[in-house]
């Protein structure tokens, strides 16, 4: 102990018991004369009393609280990353003092600002922008419907996997349902489709858009648990492909059930003008296949590979003459605008998370929940449901920042693989993007067709989130589906 005093046997007792690591912060918030962490401070002061137990109540029931807080501050509307902030700091300085919240405010901000890995989150969404403002993504619903477009509701296949595609170089479920929803659903409505499928289909292959790699969602499951990003990127890929043959076969399905909602098929056009149109998106597959491939063979880090990204989508739209200053402008003022966005979750997330630790609620929790002796199963079964309730008034942002660090280190107590564990639970919080009330997807396409009533947006999901159950199911089951290109 580095403390100026004595301190009498009771503090004595709660020092002692806190071991070498209590020797950081004041025991008191207004104590300057020993530095002790704020949990032993709260002991300590309790301790005096003879009322340990007392302390362990209140500092654990200030955590419960201050995560409740945090809930209702989202819900009600408060942006995610200012209420993690200010929960964070206001919880800090709580259980130490003020000085000391805007002490681990700048070390948050230097450490998670100086992360190599942040880099490549700017650059992921600077590339799917330009994707989008340069007009590519034309390109990959024109190509795939020219392939596609004569089965039996062809149109809402060839969405699924032009959606895919996108998602291969955005890393954003809203950007890919935004982008690709302006400009299928207006065909889709040409040709006769239903609206419940129409917009279900495109809310829900949305969802690819944070599975496929490159994505922004894997990069901050990375950051949080110190997971590789590039195993995360490799093990999204089959996930991310047997969904979208799963969305199609339920596509199929619905058109034979109910053939008025499958619309018209449209005429294959000739072999020489399908050609063309693959030849126009065979750029972006390349690319995809280039950041893959790279990642795979460990050829470059994510970071580097999203600033290559972003110099081939330039060249590529250079190329095709669809590059303006317009379109750079608007594409880096969006990114820079969501970019701030994240920083200030990622931020507010670690202030957050700090101030947990510090109170003993999460290692007060997490311990309630290894006594209990989960095995796999139940373990599974237990996140699966935690995420599809939270996923009704969460976003996956909030899901992540709420209950990684609680969950994450009874998954790898169990010997989760943290790579398998990371999909997963992306998978499950994919659902919730497209489930009421939140679902994100659905307001999103709610914008593109302002006529559909949110009820039958969320009924055309229906069909692809019994998919995503069944998927998952056989993914817990199956776990090599997402780990066989990684182990």
């Amino acid at each position: 102990m580095l403390a100026r005093h004595r301190p009498d046997d009771a503090v004595q007792r709660a020092i002692d018991r806190s071991g070498p690591a209590a020797q950081l912060v004041p025991c008191r918030p207004w104590c300057r004369r020993c530095r002790l962490r704020p949990p032993v401070a709260l002991e300590a002061r309790f301790a005096r009393a003879g009322r340990a137990d007392t302390r362990r109540v209140v500092v654990i029931t200030l955590g419960a609280a201050a995560f409740v807080l945090l809930i209702l501050l989202i819900i009600i509307g408060v942006p995610i990353g200012l209420s993690l902030v200010a929960v964070g700091i206001g919880g800090l300085a709580m259980v130490g003092s003020l000085s000391t919240a805007m002490t681990q405010t700048t070390l948050a901000l230097w450490s998670e600002g100086t992360k190599f890995v942040l880099i490549a989150i700017p650059f992921y969404i600077l590339m799917g922008n330009l994707i989008y403002h340069t007009g590519i993504a034309k390109n990959l619903f024109r190509a795939a419907s020219y392939w596609l477009g004569w089965l039996p509701g062809g149109l809402a296949i060839a969405a699924v996997f032009a959606c895919a595609g996108f998602g291969a170089v955005s890393g954003s479920s809203t950007a890919t349902a935004r982008t690709m929803g302006a400009i299928i659903i207006p065909e889709m409505r040409r040709y006769g489709f239903g609206l419940p499928l129409a917009t279900g289909v495109m809310s829900s292959s949305g969802t690819l858009g944070i599975l496929i790699p490159p994505s922004i969602i894997m990069i901050f499951y990375g950051l949080m648990t110190e997971t590789s990003i590039g195993q995360l990127f490799v093990a999204g890929v089959i996930p991310g492909i047997l969904i979208a043959i799963l969305f199609s076969a339920i596509v199929v399905v619905i058109v034979r059930l109910d053939p008025a909602q499958g619309g018209h098929t449209i005429d294959m056009p000739p072999l020489s003008e399908r050609l063309r149109a693959l030849a126009h998106i065979l750029p972006v597959l390349g690319l995809f296949g280039f950041l893959l491939g790279g990642l795979y063979m460990g050829v470059f880090t994510p970071t580097e590979g999203a600033v290559v990204g972003v110099f081939a989508v330039l060249v590529m739209g250079a190329l095709q003459r669809r590059l303006s200053l317009a379109a750079i402008r608007h594409a880096l003022a969006d990114a820079a605008f969501l970019t701030t966005m994240l920083f200030m979750i990622i931020v507010g997330g670690t202030l957050f998370t700090r101030f947990l630790v510090q109170t003993g609620f999460i290692g007060a929790l997490t311990g309630w929940m290894l006594s209990m002796n989960l095995g796999y199963a139940p373990f599974i079964i237990a996140v699966t449901i935690l995420y599809l309730i939270l996923g009704c008034v969460l976003d996956l942002f909030g899901m992540l920042i709420l209950t990684v660090p609680i969950l994450f280190p009874i998954a790898t107590s169990l010997g989760i693989d943290p790579v398998w564990f990371g999909i997963y639970i992306i998978i499950v919080a994919e659902i919730g993007l497209v489930t009421p009330p939140l679902g994100v997807n659905v307001y999103v396409i709610k914008t593109v067709a302002p006529d559909v009533p949110l009820t039958k947006i969320f009924l055309g999901c229906l069909p692809f989130v019994a998919g995503m159950l069944a998927f998952i199911t056989l993914m817990a089951v199956f776990p090599q589906i997402a780990l066989v290109m990684v182990r």
